[in-house]
């Protein structure tokens, strides 16, 4: 269960959210998209308003990333409860992020694994997800009950 997390709003159908990280650097707006990449593959891009625009490279510092990557899960599961034939893909944009998604997804992952089914993606190759392994793409399917 996800407890702590900023409010966002819907932007755009359930498919762009927007809220505010509140930290030392101060209030950053941030956004999280979900675009369509081929049939029913669905980009989770996250990151920056920055000068209107989307930039998912920046690192804002604001010291309050457990809120942050709440709030990403949050909407995570909205989009899924609202489109559960989505499949959503999870591609870091570099070596941190790829290890810190890698531990998020180990440190949660009974969490997740309860609702989603986690695929993992090693050099191309696609498997169920393993704890032990590190991955550079991940895939949920939202388990259908």
């Amino acid at each position: 269960m996800i407890t702590d997390y900023y409010n966002y709003i819907d932007i755009k159908d359930k498919i762009e959210f927007l809220f505010a990280s509140k930290g030392k650097q101060g209030t950053i707006i941030k956004i999280v998209s979900f675009t369509l990449l081929e049939d029913n593959l669905w980009n989770l891009a996250f990151g920056d308003v920055n000068k209107g625009n989307f930039d998912g490279s920046i690192i804002s510092n604001n010291h309050d990333l457990l809120k942050i990557i709440g709030t990403v899960a949050k909407i995570t599961y909205e989009f899924s409860a609202t489109f559960p034939l989505r499949n959503i893909h999870i591609k870091p944009v570099d070596e941190k992020r790829k290890k810190l998604y890698n531990h998020v997804f180990r440190r949660h992952y009974a969490v997740i694994n309860a609702t989603f089914q986690i695929i993992g993606l090693k050099n191309g190759i696609e498997e169920p997800y393993s704890m032990g392994k590190v991955y550079d793409v991940f895939k949920l399917k939202r388990r259908i009950i």
